[in-house]
């Protein structure tokens, strides 16, 4: 199947962020200038809802979802060397670890991290240029995608925070094991999916009630790529044109079934 490039998502990103920032108006709801007048003329009338005091428990919006993610290298570094189409690289460690690696090549890079039971892990993209703050990658072993911009710094490294030992292995999404047809397992991973469908059927479950589901998908067609996901079970059927490359992150249990 044909090779997959970086992608310029950064635009891709801005969108899908500001698609959530609210709902829609209702045009019939919004005021005309004469009841906007009018309710700007004081009432006698006495307040059908009565004032409240103000509350000290901190808005949604006051919440820094930044707020539990590290900010500085773990003091314990190792160089995993280089990674490059056709040969990747692995290294082995214990306890908490900033890896670096060098990515030679325009393609993004999966990371395949073992960190056994990985009781209190939690794996991270430390901060570039592109995102100024350590991105989430997971706490369980599995596969995880990294940067996936076009021309980012080819110096990159992931923080580890455990207690335990761990191994990871470095590759190029295009070195992945290429697959076709229904897919479904546990946690997460990176599928290099080939066919020529249009859609795909996913389903999920979660693992727990503060489980949730995120998919990213690339294709060949800069155009294809697409970001959903959720915090209920589903089944939905996702425009998910292939070939191209589907990053699960989850502990729950998912099924992709390509479809027309």
């Amino acid at each position: 199947m044909p090779a997959l490039p970086a992608l310029a998502v950064a635009g891709l990103l801005g969108v899908v962020l500001a698609g959530c920032s609210g709902g829609a108006v209702d045009p019939a709801a919004a005021p005309t200038s004469a009841t906007t007048a009018a309710a700007a003329e004081p009432s006698d009338e006495p307040s059908a809802v009565p004032s409240e005091e103000p509350s000290e428990e901190p808005s949604e919006e006051a919440t820094d979802p930044l707020a539990d993610r590290p900010t500085e290298a773990p003091a314990q570094r190792i160089d995993a060397g280089t990674v490059a189409a056709g040969s990747g690289a692995q290294v082995d460690g214990t306890g908490s670890a900033e890896v670096t690696f060098v990515r030679d090549g325009q393609f993004a890079v999966v990371v395949h991290l073992d960190c056994g039971e990985c009781a209190g892990t939690r794996a991270f993209m430390a901060p570039t240029g592109i995102t100024p703050y350590a991105g989430r990658l997971g706490r369980t072993t599995g596969s995880y995608l990294m940067d996936v911009f076009e021309d980012s710094d080819p110096q990159q490294s992931l923080w580890l925070e455990t207690d335990g030992a761990w191994s990871v292995r470095l590759e190029s999404w295009n070195d992945l094991p290429v697959v076709s047809g229904p897919q479904s397992g546990t946690g997460p991973t990176v599928l290099l999916l080939d066919g020529s469908t249009a859609n795909a059927e996913v389903a999920w479950e979660p693992a727990d009630a503060e489980d949730s589901f995120q998919g990213r998908y690339f294709g060949v067609d800069r155009a294809a790529a697409r970001m959903f996901g959720d915090t209920e079970a589903f089944t939905d059927v996702v425009e998910m044109p292939l070939p191209g490359a589907l990053a699960i992150t989850t502990e729950g249990t998912w099924s992709v079934t390509p479809t027309d």
